[in-house]
Formats: structure tokens, sequence, C-alpha cells
């Protein structure tokens, strides 16, 4: 009888509350809808930005200590031993400035990489790692043939000296992620040394396993950082903005929950006389309130509902609507879903949901049947 006085409160054709009810309901489902999808935008651009950063920056792991190019491939020859490890490999950083064709100087690095490595490189024009030369991205290419850098070398008498050399480029290259295009010079590990002598190598590693747990258990011995303690400050700053933008949309859910608990209030209002003779004709006094709770439930039940309905929705149609999405970030972005955060914002919404109920009828145990009756109005 509560479950059928509880639905016929909230959309009976009958109550002059039910557009009020369709309108919580609605609300929820947009709110619900606004949430996950922005929640699953910024988890799938947070992740495509780590994945570039693993597969070009600071790799799965890379070794904080710096080696000589000999003992550093010997060093990455044994970890590739490891059966956790997919590769590993030498590299150096040499930070440049480049002198275009109208004398204008672009910060660049030019980074040093054993050919062995297989990283997702594309080259399309000539060829990227060659003793005679260096690799320029397609992005660059008005830097012209030969190109001019600028870059600090060790001396004789003082520790560091300005150079500059013209070098020639032998190929032209393209990758996903357009930071590395725009700023990264390719060359030898070789080629490097006869530009600046002998420098100090360090050894970046990918792992077998997207899961980087166990390899970590594996490398314990080796003094190697994953990831995400390199990019510890931009891990934590991408996590917060995730959470700041989840807990504005969430306060779009506060403000429907607010009408959940001044319908519920008017709700009453409008029910006094029916509640009074529902008391009259033996209906429990505690039971009574649990009739709008249930109402709140059943509302903002359907609210969600609704909400998952629309984000499935949206999920089975991002497919071919990701062209037009996403045309002017130039990614490919996966959406995906955690289940325990959508069964924990559904949870939540109905307990606020219940609560606002509660609070908007928690005058009827303090009510005298006599009172409703001889005067017609309580709230």
């Amino acid at each position: 009888m509560i479950l059928r006085l509880a639905w016929r409160y909230a959309f009976s054709k009958a109550n002059r509350n039910r557009g009020v009810s369709i309108r919580i309901a609605v609300g929820l489902g947009i709110g619900i809808l606004a949430i996950l999808v922005t929640v699953s935008f910024m988890q799938a651009l947070q992740n495509a930005q780590f994945d570039h950063l693993r597969t070009y920056e600071s790799f799965d792991f890379h070794s904080v200590q710096r080696y000589s190019l000999e003992d550093g491939r010997a060093l990455a020859k044994e970890l590739e031993g490891l059966s956790g490890v997919k590769e590993a490999f030498v590299y150096q950083d040499l930070p440049v400035l480049v002198v275009d064709p109208t004398g204008e100087n672009h910060p660049m690095r030019i980074r040093a990489i054993d050919a062995g490595a297989t990283l997702p490189i594309h080259p399309i024009a000539g060829e990227l790692f060659t003793a005679e030369g260096v690799a320029l991205s397609y992005r660059n290419r008005f830097l012209g043939n030969p190109v001019t850098v600028t870059f600090l070398r060790s001396g004789k008498q003082v520790t560091q000296v300005p150079t500059q050399r013209s070098i020639p480029v032998t190929g032209i290259y393209a990758t996903e992620y357009g930071p590395f295009d725009s700023a990264t010079i390719l060359v030898t590990p070789e080629y490097l040394a006869s530009l600046i002598g002998s420098g100090a190598y360090s050894i970046g590693i990918h792992a077998s396993d997207r899961s980087i747990r166990n390899v970590e258990k594996q490398l314990s011995p080796y003094d190697v950082i994953s990831y995400k303690e390199a990019n510890q400050s931009l891990y934590q700053a991408m996590e917060l903005e995730q959470k700041m933008m989840t807990l504005l949309l969430f306060l779009l859910i506060l403000v429907i929950i607010v009408h959940v608990h001044v319908s519920s209030k008017r709700l009453v209002g409008s029910k006094q006389r029916e509640i009074a003779l529902l008391r009259t004709l033996g209906f429990q006094e505690k039971k009574m309130p649990h009739i709008f709770v249930l109402q709140g439930l059943i509302v903002a039940l359907i609210g969600c509902v609704l909400g998952l309905a629309l984000t499935g929705l949206f999920f089975l149609l991002y497919p071919m609507l990701r062209v037009y999405i996403l045309s002017n970030l130039g990614l490919d972005l996966t959406l995906a879903l955690r289940s325990g955060e959508v069964g924990f914002l559904c949870v939540l919404i109905l307990a606020l949901a219940a609560f606002g109920a509660y609070t908007g009828s928690r005058r009827l145990l303090h009510v005298d049947i006599m009172e409703i009756l001889g005067h017609g109005e309580l709230l």
C-alpha cells in the first residue's frame, strides 16, 4: 500500500505536483548525463596524455643515474632479460637553439636514441637514424636543410662553451604526439657524440604490461623511477582538475535535491486532508513519512535510470560523433566509465533524495489529526 501511495503521489495524473516530479526526474537525468560524460572525457584525455608521456617522454620507467654509452647499452641488454620488460634502450636529450632561415631562434632539443627502440615514430621522407645527419618532424620542415643549431659543449678552459653547427637533415618523421614533434630533433647516439663528445645517457624502459606494479618489483634493485613519479605534479594537477569539475557539476544535483525537499513539503501541504483520513482509518502514524520518502526515492530512481539511459545512448552514438567532437583536438579518445564511480553517484543521489524528502515531510510525526481536519491547512 505504501508503494502504491508513493507512486500515486509522485506521478498520478490527478496529482497537481506531477509536473514537478517529472521535471525533477528529467533534471536528475540530465545532471547525471553531464557528470558521467564530463568525467569520462576528462579521464580519456588524462589517459591519452599519460599514454603519450609513457611512449615518447619519460617512458614507463627511466633510470635516475646516467651512464656512458657502452655501460648504458650493456645495462639495457641486462634489463631486457627481465620477464616484465618489453624493451630497454639508451637515450639522451640535449637542449638546443635552432635558427630558422629568417634568423629567429626556436628552443628545441636533440634526442639521441638507439635506432632499435620500437617507438611509434613514422618516417615520412629519407632516413631517420643515420651517421650523416638528423631527422626533423614534419612540423619543423620550415627550419631548412641544413639546420643551424646552437648548444653547449664541454670546453677546455671553461665548463660549458656555446657552439653553433650546421647539421644536414637526412629524414622527416611524424608521431601521434604534437608536442614531441614540435620540440624534438632525432639523432643516433653516435652522431650526438660527434657533436658534444662523450655524454651521459639515461635508460628508457617499456614494460610488457600496461600495469607497472609487477614490473616495479622486478626493477626495485635498479635506480629507476616510473612515469607517475617523473610527472607527479602534472598527474596531481590533472586529478585535481577532474575532481573539481565533478564537484562543480554535482552542485547541479544538489540544487535538484533542494527541489525534491521543496516538492515533498508542498506535496504534504496539498495532501493534508487525505493524510488525516488515512490516519483515521488506522494507517500507522510512524509509517506516514515513509510514503513521502519513498515518493522521493521513486522520482530519484527514475532520474538515475534516465541519466544512465541517456549516457548509454551517448556512448552508442559517440563513434559516429567523435570526428566532429574531436576534430580540433587532433586526438582519438576512447571513452570508458568505472562502474564503481557510477554506482557511487547513483547511491549518493538516492540517499540525498531520501534525505530531502524526509526533511520536507518530517513534521507529519508531530501533527494532530483534529488540527488538520479542523483547520484544513497545516503548513
